[in-house]
């Protein structure tokens, strides 16, 4: 079977959008990109290109504006120098939208995920024509500022979002009907999606090294999320709804959840359990303030908290044997100096001896929105992927 002749990449200055090209040109943009440059025969190599097709990949590239040639550099496979190509990162940029149930947080990256422009929106209600209308707005900034968005990506949890009351999720903002409308209007690809997801995607690129593929994430916060990743793919399952672990048994003797599970992680772990819990506190903050206070209760509380977090991960490893667990959201609030009773939990059900591979990571309500933008990028560029 003979493949398909390239298409000429779109110039540099055409349009708005990302340059047209063939699958394993985009496949050959893509190894550059996320090595931080390749030499052309490591190019090759990867794609099993001869050289000639790899000339040719290299000058299209060129030709839309997404490489340059850079120096030469000694690599290590070959023992000689070779003409580097390097990704230009600030030519096309992704936005990001995080839905809560009062406000529109909006992120743009560029091609290395740095944040390169933001912005939050209160809203009164919560309606397609209000997300679609708060878009339109942002990307005719965004452009007024000189960026150059080639994809949107809007999220939010498909559950519940942030804020809003039991059972209004992302579907009921951003249905497929009004995705494909907005994507006719802005003229660039827009997908909507599930904000654990998203930041399952986002977290995945960096985070796995060369000889990783697979991950899991733990986002601690009202509710608790799940992102899964083997293979280098996110795990969403027969029928999207892989990663629904909040409500596995952590505790015998725990408190029961509002569906009446008995000491399930929901119950013992997620922030507004912990809480509801403990008397005159509105936030997690408040809780773990009584408890550097020296209140018995909240030092208890936080405690049992950390105990369930450590549970849930130990299962998960025992599921799926990943490389690595990502803890986010509140999670480095509630392990701050409570790392014994996560590791205690997660000890209580995991055996193997080797110390498994455990990240926390710091985060604010930007992340999400970032996490939307890098959905957006990572959902580009793979689009045409080989």
């Amino acid at each position: 079977m003979t493949s398909a002749p390239d298409d000429p990449a779109s110039p540099a200055g055409a349009g708005l959008g990302w340059p047209r090209l063939h699958p394993t040109t985009q496949s050959a943009y893509n190894r550059i990109l996320w090595n931080g440059g390749l030499s052309k025969s490591e190019v090759a190599k990867e794609l099993g290109l001869s050289r000639t097709r790899m000339t040719a990949i290299a000058r299209d590239l060129e030709a839309a504006g997404l490489i340059v040639e850079g120096g030469r550099e000694q690599r290590a496979n070959t023992g000689r120098p070779a003409d580097m190509l390097l990704a230009k990162t600030d030519l096309f940029h992704f936005l990001g939208v995080h839905v809560r149930a009062d406000e529109l947080v909006a992120a743009v990256i560029d091609l290395t995920n740095k944040v390169v422009w933001e912005r939050r929106q209160h809203v009164a209600e919560l309606d397609p024509s209000v997300i679609g209308a708060q878009c339109r707005t942002w990307l005719t900034k965004a452009k007024a500022d000189g960026l150059r968005v080639a994809a949107l990506a809007v999220c939010g949890s498909v559950e519940r979002i942030d804020g809003a009351t039991e059972g209004f999720g992302l579907q009921a903002v951003a249905p497929e009907a009004t995705r494909s409308e907005w994507e006719k209007e802005f003229g660039i690809p827009v997908w909507a999606e599930d904000d654990i997801i998203a930041l399952t995607a986002f977290e995945q690129w960096p985070r796995l090294a060369e000889d990783q593929d697979s991950m899991a994430l733990i986002s601690l916060g009202r509710d608790i999320g799940f992102g899964l990743v083997a293979d280098r793919k996110i795990i969403l399952g027969a029928h999207g709804r892989a990663g629904r672990f909040s409500h596995v048994q952590v505790a015998n003797d725990g408190a029961r959840c509002p569906l009446g599970h008995r000491g399930c992680l929901w119950a013992e772990s997620s922030t507004t359990s912990i809480v509801n819990d403990i008397a005159d506190a509105q936030t997690l903050g408040d809780v773990i303030g009584q408890a550097a206070q020296g209140e018995q209760t909240a030092s208890e509380r936080l405690a049992r908290a950390a105990r369930g977090l450590g549970v849930a991960a130990g299962h998960i490893l025992n599921l799926l044997d990943p490389d690595k667990v990502i803890l986010t959201g509140d999670s480095p609030l509630l392990l701050d100096s409570r790392t014994k009773d996560f590791d205690e939990g997660m000890r209580s059900v995991y055996t193997v001896p080797d110390p498994p591979v455990i990240e926390v990571t710091v985060f604010d309500f930007l992340e999400w929105a970032r996490a939307a933008a890098g959905l957006a990028l990572y959902r580009r560029l793979a689009e045409h992927d080989h």
